[in-house]
């Protein structure tokens, strides 16, 4: 049988601890109810300094959105400025285009046929000095680069390759900017049976 005296030491130093918090919490509502005395002249310090702070922060505010509405234009001026940089050459090549068409005539057809296709290489070479390739666009279908708009039927080429190219694609480095239009292979169908 236990004595009195012989109680658990951490049972009484629960309840002392529970008595210290209960205590402590006394304390602060005490402390809440009571009010602070401050000299004026350090309470007006006190609110000048908390004006100077929130001015300080209205101005940060205000400046960090300047610079991000000045970004935002250095940005969209700088695309400006590479757009008219990969269109300069292209808008020469269409002056030369037009030279062509005025200057064609079905007498001088060999030399039509020969500037026009100089432009074309022009134009293909303004392309790939601003980063843009052609697609492959032979061997076997690629729905991820090709756009199949028809079937043909070849024994020549195996079933899902390219047969024919209608129109190029082009890449930007790994982003498509347009997809090659193909026309697919497909086994030629049995013929009807001899009679």
């Amino acid at each position: 049988m236990k004595k009195a005296d012989d109680q658990d030491p951490t049972a009484a130093s629960a309840d002392d601890a529970a008595e210290g918090d209960a205590a402590a919490s006394a304390d602060a509502q005490v402390q809440a109810d009571e009010q602070i005395s401050v000299p004026a002249q350090e309470f007006e310090a006190l609110k000048r300094e908390v004006a100077d702070w929130k001015e300080r922060c209205l101005r940060s505010q205000a400046e960090f959105d300047n610079v991000r509405k000045r970004l935002r234009k250095e940005a969209d001026e700088a695309g400006t400025r590479a757009i008219a940089r990969f269109v300069k050459p292209i808008l020469n090549e269409l002056d030369n285009l037009e030279r062509a068409l005025g200057s064609a005539t079905p007498e001088a057809f060999n030399e039509f046929a020969q500037g026009v296709t100089m432009i074309r290489e022009n134009l293909r070479s303004a392309l790939a000095n601003a980063g843009i390739e052609e697609v492959p666009a032979e061997g076997a279908f690629d729905p991820s680069l090709h756009e199949a708009i028809a079937e043909e039927e070849r024994d020549d080429i195996p079933r899902g390759h390219i047969a024919k190219v209608h129109r190029p694609g082009f890449r930007l480095k790994d982003q498509l900017v347009r997809s090659a239009q193909v026309v697919v292979a497909k086994p030629k169908s049995p013929g009807p049976p001899p009679a």
